[in-house]
């Protein structure tokens, strides 16, 4: 051979490229089921680069070695590579010129070139290179794919109706796009498109339904059961037990030696098994919608009413959860009770229960966490968030939190696990992050078991201290209290119409109940303003707000890892909590709201979805072009993603600074002794300081007339009653 190499090289590649010749002629015949000759939906859809390698290497070995061997001297070639990309991609498009069949590496590059917004003249200019196929080609593939979108809902309802336990949600958000014309005149303006995106989620848990099982009515439920209850706050100590071991061992490098390798990484729940599953969601695509429409909206959800709501005989089978935000809930229950006088339950769209969705709710809890710790103002007192924003260099902690959500969690969450750290060296007696923690003698030896409830033991007294039972006693007395001025107008409710305390006078709005009983009866309900100076002059404002920070980001941290391990227990339960602090900070779109069980937050994924298919719409001009081609955007999406996988990051990204960044927080707050309290101390912004160190201290203002207002007429609905004011 290396005769023939050196001596009749002409033959020698005659003989190679007949080899080759052979090959290609076999993996290209009809029904060979070659990856780049399979044009189905599947095929394209599905395609992978690791399939196409798999069947180069038992159907053209040599073709494979030869043209790596133009890109790379390494054989066998890496795999995945660089190099193995080229050569994957070279071969593709050198088959097609054989075989004008093998085209799914062409389908897929035009789809591409479809989604970044390139002109039909260009794709053609491309296609005639074998680089893609004609623009049309693609067009009418897409086109016949359209029923493909829903094909497994379909499948999945069809099973529901016949009493299947298999179900699945949907999830949607509204999708805007202003287009702004080349030349602007009078009549060619900017164009504002409002359209709904849908996505459907096949549910992983199977929820076995028993019949019998008692429901409780929303009439037996009273403004206590939407606060935390005894049994709650056990629960929550346990969970955030869990979270400040996790805090320490992560942050303080003996623990970490200690304890690292036997402390479970996430807590577990009932359904921790099914948590890691992979979610099957498929896009619907987008709909003609317009979200602060109700017409729109009802249009929509008749629309979704007739095709995925599952039906037998023309009654509902069950209902179809439909999570979104805040706005896309109230809508939904909006168009809901525009159809209430219908006469079946189809035409009343109750075939939907609307639901928040877990992002949303995470991130408007941090904005009212930011409304009672976060002020610009508080620059200079050290201990503050915005004070370690400026510690740390915090560029983008900026603006809204709803424009900066990842960055503010990441700030007060460096600051959370900061005081763990602080609290924990309390414990024993330390003020020294590098001091040595005195852990019992011989603890190495100790059983696994015993050494994590040791460390457990620890975490559990510093939660007890800081979370204890009477923490939201205040709360539990006053609502439970029917005699408490805060119930006072909450009591003569009756048949949704108020009643004088002292006749039979009946009123529609309790405003004018109010009027009526201070003219008539001289009563006067006003609230009472509490004077509180001279009780925060001695108190410890910074060790106040501190605490009440850190309570705060807890909770936060406890919903977000729940979300993120699919506790829908313990994200329903979060609620309770949460209810308060949204009266308090007056947001009370989320004054009862809770998600369901699932470890992805459905709606940040439409999110990611609404940004990837405003990508894809780059080349149309029209509101009527783009819901056109409504359908196809989901598929370019997909497509893309083929392409997205080659440079795929492999593990978990993670944050090189954030532990030094924590170190620098616990060394601040040791050198001021935050957490010690010193009566007396003062800050000089006004508008953080907190009454106390309670949150959750005089959030009762008003929350029994706020849960009344918005408590479920059925469950799962919050049709609130208008009549009652804010």
């Amino acid at each position: 051979m290396e005769i023939l190499e050196t001596t009749s090289k002409d033959q020698f590649a005659a003989y190679a490229a007949k080899i080759v010749k052979n090959e290609c002629e076999t993996i290209c015949k009809r029904h060979s089921d070659f990856a780049l000759t399979d044009k189905t939906y599947e095929g394209i859809m599905e395609f992978s680069w690791d399939h196409l390698y798999q069947d180069l290497l038992l159907g053209a070995p040599n073709t494979l070695r030869i043209v790596s061997s133009m890109v790379t001297s390494s054989i066998p070639m890496p795999v995945p590579s660089k190099e193995f990309h080229h050569a994957l991609f070279a071969i593709g498009i050198i088959l097609h010129g054989r075989n004008r069949e093998a085209t799914t590496l062409q389908y897929l590059n035009g789809m591409v070139l479809l989604h970044g917004g390139c002109t039909h003249q260009d794709m053609k200019r491309l296609a005639k290179l074998g680089v893609c196929v004609f623009p049309e080609t693609v067009r009418n593939k897409l086109q016949s794919w359209q029923s493909n979108l829903d094909e497994k809902l379909l499948e999945v309802k069809e099973k529901w109706c016949k009493g299947d336990s298999m179900t699945y949600q949907l999830v949607g958000d509204n999708w805007d796009k202003n287009i702004v014309p080349s030349y602007r005149t009078s009549k060619n303006s900017t164009q504002s498109i409002h359209l709904f995106n849908v996505i459907g989620v096949i549910d992983r848990i199977v929820i076995k339904k028993e019949e019998g099982t008692p429901v409780r009515t929303v009439d037996s439920m009273t403004a206590v059961d939407f606060i935390p209850s005894e049994g709650d706050i056990d629960s929550l100590q346990k969970e955030l037990t869990f979270l400040v071991a996790r805090s320490v061992i992560q942050n303080i490098k003996q623990m970490e030696d200690l304890f690292g390798k036997i402390y479970p990484g996430h807590l577990e729940h009932i359904h921790s098994n099914e948590a890691g599953m992979k979610t099957s969601q498929y896009s619907l695509g987008l709909f003609d919608c317009d979200e602060k429409k109700t017409a729109d909206v009802i249009r929509l959800l008749q629309n979704l009413t007739e095709k995925y709501v599952p039906k037998k005989d023309g009654e509902i089978v069950e209902e179809v959860f439909f999570g979104g935000d805040r706005l896309t809930d109230e809508k939904i229950q909006v168009a809901q009770q525009a159809m209430r006088n219908a006469d079946s339950g189809l035409e009343r769209l109750e075939g939907f229960i609307s639901k928040i969705e877990d992002f949303h709710r995470l991130m408007n809890f941090l904005e009212a966490i930011h409304r009672l710790s976060y002020n610009t103002q508080s620059s200079r007192d050290r201990g503050t968030v915005h004070y370690y924003r400026n510690l740390l260099n915090a560029r983008n902690v900026k603006g809204e939190v709803k424009n900066s959500y990842r960055a503010y969690k990441q700030l007060y969450y460096t600051l959370f696990d900061a005081i763990c750290c602080v609290l924990f060296l309390k414990k024993f007696e330390l003020d020294s992050c590098d001091s040595t923690i005195p852990v019992p003698q011989g603890i190495k030896d100790w059983e696994a078991d015993q050494q994590l409830q040791w460390l457990n033991d620890k975490c559990g007294e510093i939660v007890k201290e800081i979370f204890p039972h009477d923490l939201f006693a205040e709360l539990q007395n006053v609502l439970a209290d029917p005699d408490h001025e805060e119930n006072y107008w909450v009591n003569s409710i009756e048949n949704d119409n108020f009643k004088c305390h002292f006749c039979n006078s009946r009123y529609k709005y309790v405003t004018s109940l109010k009027r009526h009983e201070k003219t008539k009866h001289q009563v006067n309900m006003s609230a009472k303003v509490q004077t509180t100076n001279s009780l925060l002059r001695q108190t410890d404002e910074l060790n106040d707000y501190l605490v009440s920070v850190f309570r705060l980001t807890a909770l936060h941290q406890n919903l977000n890892s729940a979300v993120d391990m699919g506790d829908g227990y313990r994200v329903v339960r979060s609620a309770k909590f949460e209810t308060p602090i949204y009266n308090r900070t007056n947001k009370v779109k989320y004054l009862i709201g809770s998600g369901k069980n699932n470890n992805l937050s459905l709606d940040e994924f439409v999110e990611i979805l609404n940004r990837d298919t405003k990508n894809a719409t780059h080349g149309f001009q029209t509101k009527d072009s783009i819901v056109q081609h409504s359908k196809e955007f989901p598929h370019l999406v997909h497509a893309v993603k083929h392409f997205d996988a080659i440079k795929k990051r492999k593990g978990f990204h993670k944050l090189p600074s954030y532990k030094e960044d924590v170190k620098k927080v616990l060394i601040d707050l040791l050198s001021i002794n935050g957490l010690e309290v010193r009566p007396g101390r003062t800050l000089h912004c006004r508008k953080i300081v907190q009454k106390s160190s309670n949150p959750f201290s005089d959030c009762f203002v008003g929350l029994p007339v706020m849960i009344a207002r918005h408590k479920p007429e059925l469950p799962f609905r919050r049709l609130r009653n208008k009549n009652m004011p804010l």
